[in-house]
């Protein structure tokens, strides 16, 4: 060790010491890392100034003074010194500098004006003092500890560690524990803590404490600043401000603190008595801490919670109150201009509210049931049910950033005002009530309010001001405001119910060269009887529906974008509005778009504008001078132009409907400017403007139509439209009405129709009247010449001259009287009288069409002759070339009817021949032979055994007995072939064919064929045709063909052959057998023990019954439903893709894999293949190829089927 003796600009090293004493003084000194320099410790002052602590250490004792010391890493300064009674000077430091890693330890000792920086700490223990110290962000101040002063007094006074007018600046922290002191300390964004306390030295003696509790007295904070105060520790004269704060813990007391905006927060176990809280400063109370002599100026708050419970509290004016969570207010008054603050997890009970008071109630906090009586403002930032807003009150729902809720509120004369991103739900608006709705369109900033199911009643008013409700209804005396960009969507306008819609905002989007504009809009209203619907200054609607009520959409307002490719104004707009009843009118800018008219009027006034209009049957549109029409459906109502309305784009037909056009027009010609698309049979023109003259014609040529009345012609251009004519008559003011219309038709009238003997024949049978124009009437004029004749009937009227009429009815109606009419031909000599028939038929429309081509001849002629065979028989009876009546019954007669109509009686075993003509042979015997030719003949009787062979007409065969033959032609035959062992043979035709007895034979063509009856054994051979076979009986064989047949099958053992057809087949009885070639077929049985072999085609069948079963060959689909029990099903293809259901519930059904279908050589191979079909039932593959189809049982889980189900064969 080297003790260097006391110089100036001295280093001193490790190991090196230097003593400064005996009233030396030293300047500039370094003392770096080891070195120790000692300043005092004699009864003269020693000095030293400007020394550098590099690590080293300096210690001042008794009657040293160190000045302008700095001390870096690892540096200590020590001052010490002992109080003893007029004894020497503890050591004494001024201007000390303490950086990063310094230290300056005041122990008995004193300093001045030290600045404490970052990483620097002060240390004040032992009765040491440090007088205006400043602490900087990082720099640490700690003051702590006691002692006892040498004094020839007892007890000795207590000298406390103390720190008097320090600074403690930003981010810096100043401790005060354990006794110490601190006086006067301005806390200017730093941290102080006073807490903790020691044992009083001397108490034992009375008067003095137990303990010595730390302390700050005279205090600032500012600027953010935090005073934390605990655990015993005591701070008096406490000034906030500026931000400020002082925490009281649990133990700490603060008292005679003034709150000048900042913050006084008091937690469980914590007092402060007489405090004062002036404007924005605040007292915040928890968990129920005591303070007491609190004073509350204007502009000051108490806040409690956390357990503190307030009974009684008085909030004056300008004075506000919050509750906070677990805080919890009883019995308390709200004075005028006071405020109570509700934040979640509050209680609040009987509080009282004076008028001009104000209630919040914060995020998470829900008010029920709360009335907002005259003069009183409740701001709801949290929840709001049921609340009731008196006359005078107010509500306000959010604000700026932040939004509230209500619901099921009721406003009896006072105001809701809905703010940003707040919601009021299920209003009811009363008289003199009032909701404002509002919002800021600014990018990323919170979005308007918003309003769902209010109600406005009678006096009250919704106010929407950029605002957007949705579901409003508007009763009568109610009134809904959209401006400024305000939405409403789903509003319903009852009787008496206003909506007024109108103005704009403006939005700038980020980056945008243009802003654009939100318009007040009413979307998807319904504006019921009796109510309205008002657009004005750029309002717009959007798929109104008007039933009965009324809607106007007038003027506009200069567009505020400055954008060139926006309109220069933004006018008031309807679009896809439904009219259902009621009316709309556009005027003053204003322009409706896509209107549906269902009924009503809409109205186009002066300088309105309607576009794309559609109007149903019932309702008009009406464009009145000046108004503007653009492209129109007419779909069944009316189209007005008035005179001076204006038409700028296509009129389309759609629909019977009428086109108005009331433009005067005297002379000269004159083209409509638009075109007129789609014009249909029953569309009018109406041209009232047009005056009717009879020699008014409508000329169509190409696409123009050109209607003329002699003086002035209007020509309009058509499109889209087959029509080529134009009924032409007056309409109700004298002007020229147009119907676009179709000739009427007059068909199936018949030439040369017979009659003899003047009898009575009705001439229009088959005559059938027909006008295409929808909803027209016609008259029919019937003009006899000719031989002429008598015509009579209901409903025709002789108008002499061989001319007759019947009156204007339906086509349909008119047909019907035609038909009923009789003609009976005017009597004339032997041979032929001709009557010709003119119907001329006049549609309503205006246009006649005739037809002479309906004829009566009338002859005179003889009688049938009568032929009788000799009653020996056995002779050849030749008719006549006439109608006979041939009579023989003798057997073996041979009867040549040689034409005509004849009616022939044949005897046993006699033969029949009718080359021609409609004849009927009676059959009176056996063995009889029938052929005829094309006629259609009616043969009956038989007693068996006959065989009847006719040609290609309509014939009527009726026999009885067994084995009868009968071979027809191509027509349409109705048969009874007899009693039984019977073969029937016929064409092409549609026949029908009923059966008795066993044993029948049926082969018929390709007709539509009915073949019915039998009492089994029976089979029928059918075509491709569409039949029906429903027979009776057991062992029946039935084969159709190709076609689309339905078959009823017996009543068991029957065999059914179908073709590749569409069949529905019903299989009766039991062990039927049916096979099916490619068909699509229908298959159902009654009972059991059926087998259905399926060779191709896609099949459905309906099984019940017992021991049924289906064998599918080839690439078939089948659809098989078992409510049976022992079903088999033999699969032969594994290009089949079948379904079954109910399957599962067969346990004696069986699966039969025939020629290798799925490539399965086990059950178990089968049992391991089942897979779920995704759908609740199980799949089973028919092998791997591309082509392989598949078993599905659509409603059987895998575990409903076993090992038994499954055979390969």
């Amino acid at each position: 060790m080297t003790v260097i003796p006391p110089a100036s600009g001295i280093t001193i090293h490790n190991g090196d010491t230097m003593d400064v004493s005996g009233g030396a003084s030293v300047d500039n000194t370094t003392i770096q890392t080891g070195g120790l320099q000692t300043v005092g410790g004699s009864f003269s002052t020693s000095t030293a100034t400007h020394t550098v602590i590099d690590g080293g250490e300096q210690d001042v004792i008794f009657d040293g003074v160190a000045s302008y010391t700095t001390i870096n890493q690892g540096g200590i300064q020590r001052v010490t010194g002992e109080f003893v009674h007029e004894g020497p000077t503890p050591g004494e430091v001024d201007h000390t500098t303490i950086n990063d890693g310094g230290e300056q330890d005041i122990d008995t000792g004193s300093a001045t004006a030290t600045s404490v920086n970052s990483g620097g700490v002060q240390n004040v223990t032992n009765g040491g003092s440090a007088s205006g110290t400043i602490v900087n962000s990082g720099g640490v101040l700690k003051v702590s500890g006691e002692t006892v002063e040498t004094a020839p007094v007892y007890p000795p006074p207590v000298i406390q560690s103390v720190a008097t007018a320090a600074t403690i600046n930003y981010q810096g922290e100043f401790d005060v524990t354990g006794g110490g002191t601190a006086v006067n300390t301005i806390v200017n964004g730093g941290a102080m803590t006073v807490s903790g306390s020691i044992p009083d030295p001397f108490a034992n003696v009375p008067g003095q404490p137990a303990v010595d509790a730390s302390m700050a007295t005279g205090t600032t904070v500012e600027s953010f600043g935090i005073l934390t105060v605990s655990n015993g520790a005591l701070v008096s004269g406490t000034t906030l401000q500026n931000f400020g704060r002082l925490n009281v813990d649990a133990g700490g007391t603060a008292t005679g603190t003034i709150i000048n905006y900042g913050t006084m927060q008091l937690s469980a176990g914590a007092t402060a008595t007489n405090t004062t809280v002036n404007q924005y400063g605040a007292l915040i109370v928890l968990g129920n801490a005591n303070f007491s002599g609190t004073v509350f100026n204007a502009g000051s708050t108490l806040e409690i919670g956390d357990g503190t419970i307030e009974n009684g509290f008085t909030v004056a004016k300008s004075v506000t109150l919050a509750v906070l969570d677990g805080g919890v207010l009883n019995n308390s008054s709200i004075s005028a201009g006071g405020t109570l603050i509700a934040e979640a997890g509050a209680t609040l009970s009987n509080t009282t509210f004076q008028s001009g008071a104000t209630f919040i109630i914060d995020y998470g906090y829900t008010e029920n049931g709360f009335t907002v009586s005259n003069g009183i403002l409740f701001e709801v930032f949290g929840t709001a049910t049921n609340t009731t807003i008196s006359a005078g009150g107010e509500e306000i729902l959010g604000n700026y950033g932040e939004g509230g809720t209500a619901s099921n509120t009721v406003i009896n004369g006072g105001e809701q005002d809905v703010g940003l991103i707040s919601t009021a739900s299920y209003t009811t608006i009363n008289m003199g009530g009032i909701q404002r709705v509002t919002g800021l369109y600014i990018h990323d900033e919170p979005g308007p309010g918003r309003a769902d199911h209010t109600t406005v009643n009678n006096g009250g008013a919704q106010d929407v001001d950029t605002g957007i409700v949705t579901s409003t209804t508007v009763n009568a005396g109610g009134v809904q405001n959209l401006t400024n960009g305000g939405i409403a969507s789903g509003t319903i306008v009852k009787s008496g119910g206003i909506v007024n819609a109108s103005g704009e905002t403006v939005y700038h989007s980020p980056g945008g060269q243009y802003a654009f504009v939100i318009r007040s809009e009413v979307d998807s209203a319904v504006v019921g009887s009796g109510g309205q619907l008002h657009l004005s200054g750029a309002g717009i609607a959007k798929n109104a529906t008007i039933n009965g009520g009324v809607m106007t959409v007038s003027g506009s307002i200069a567009d505020p974008t400055s954008d060139p490719s926006a309109p220069a104004v933004d006018a008031s707009t309807a679009s896809g509005t439904m009219l259902n009843s009621g009316s709309i009118s556009v005027s003053d800018g204003g322009i409706v778009t896509s209107t549906t008219l269902n009924g009503g009027m809409l109205d186009v006034l002066d300088q309105g504008t309607a576009n794309a209009s559609t109007i149903y049957r019932g309702a008009a549109e009406l464009v009145e001078s000046g108004g503007v029409v653009g492209a129109t459906t007419i779909a069944g109502g009316t189209l007005d132009l008035k005179a001076g309305a204006m038409s700028d784009d296509a009129i389309t037909f759609s629909g019977q409907g009428t086109f108005k056009i009331e433009q005067k027009l005297v002379s000269g010609p004159s083209t409509f400017a638009s075109q007129i698309k789609g014009i249909s049979l029953g569309d009018q023109i109406d041209l009232s403007g047009l005056s009717y003259a009879s020699v008014a014609t409508a000329t169509v040529s190409g696409s123009k139509l050109t209607v003329s009345n002699g003086a002035a012609s209007e020509t309009f251009s058509l499109a889209d439209t087959s029509v080529t004519r134009f009924g032409i008559t007056k309409d109700g003011s004298g002007g020229i009405l147009l119907t676009a219309a179709a000739l009427p038709s007059i068909a199936g009238v018949v030439s040369g129709q017979a009659t003899s003997n003047e009898a009575a024949i009705n001439p229009f049978a088959t005559v059938t009247i027909t006008d295409p124009n929808a909803g027209a009437t016609d008259s029919l004029l019937i003009t006899l010449a000719g031989a002429a004749g008598i015509l009579s009937g209901t409903g025709l009227t002789s108008l002499g001259n061989g001319i007759y009429e019947l009156a204007a009815t339906s086509a349909d109606k008119l047909t019907a009287e035609l038909h009923a009419l009789t003609f009976v031909s005017s009597p004339h000599g032997d041979g032929s009288a001709t009557t010709i028939f003119t119907l001329s038929d006049t549609s309503s429309v205006g246009l006649t069409v005739s037809d002479a081509h309906t004829s009566v001849i009338d002859t005179h002629q003889a009688g049938p002759t009568t032929i009788d065979g000799p009653a020996s028989g056995y002779a050849t009876i030749q008719g006549t070339t006439g109608n006979d009546i041939i009579h023989a019954y003798g057997m073996f007669n041979i009867i040549h009817g040689n034409g005509g109509n004849d009616t022939i009686y044949a005897g046993l075993y006699g033969t029949v021949d009718v080359p021609s003509g409609d004849s009927t042979v009676h059959l009176e015997g056996f063995g009889n032979r029938v052929t005829g030719g094309d006629g259609n003949i009616t043969v009956t009787g038989s007693t068996g055994a006959t065989m009847i062979t006719l040609g290609h007409g309509n014939d009527t065969i009726d026999a009885s007995g067994y084995g009868n033959i009968i071979a027809l032609g191509n027509g349409d035959n109705l048969v009874h072939p007899g009693d039984g062992t019977s073969l029937t043979t016929a064409g092409n035709g549609n026949d029908q064919v009923t059966l008795s007895g066993f044993g029948n034979t049926v082969m018929l063509g390709n007709g539509n064929d009915l073949v019915t009856g039998g009492g089994g054994a029976n089979s029928v051979t059918l075509g491709d045709g569409d039949n029906t076979v429903n027979l009776g009986g057991m062992v029946n064989q039935i084969t159709v063909g190709s076609g689309t047949n339905t078959i009823i099958a017996g009543n068991g053992a029957d065999n059914v052959v179908a073709g590749a057809g569409h069949d529905t087949i019903e299989l009766g009885g039991v062990a039927n057998h049916v096979a099916l070639n490619g068909s699509t077929a229908s298959v159902t049985n009654q009972i059991g023990l059926d087998v259905i072999t399926v060779n191709g085609g896609s099949d459905q069948f309906n099984f019940v019954g017992f021991g049924n079963q289906a064998i599918i060959n080839g690439p078939a689909h089948v659809n098989i439903n078992d409510h049976g029990t022992g079903l088999t099903v033999s699969v032969n293809s594994s290009s089949q893709i079948d379904t079954m259901s109910g399957f599962g519930n067969d346990p004696l059904g069986v699966i039969d894999l025939g020629n290798g279908a799925g490539n399965y050589h086990s059950v178990a191979d089968i049992m391991s293949a089942l897979k779920s079909d995704g759908h609740g039932g199980t799949q089973l593959a028919l092998g791997s190829a591309p082509n392989a189809g598949s078993l599905d049982f659509i409603d059987t889980a895998i575990s409903q089927l076993h090992a038994s189900n499954f055979v390969i064969v």
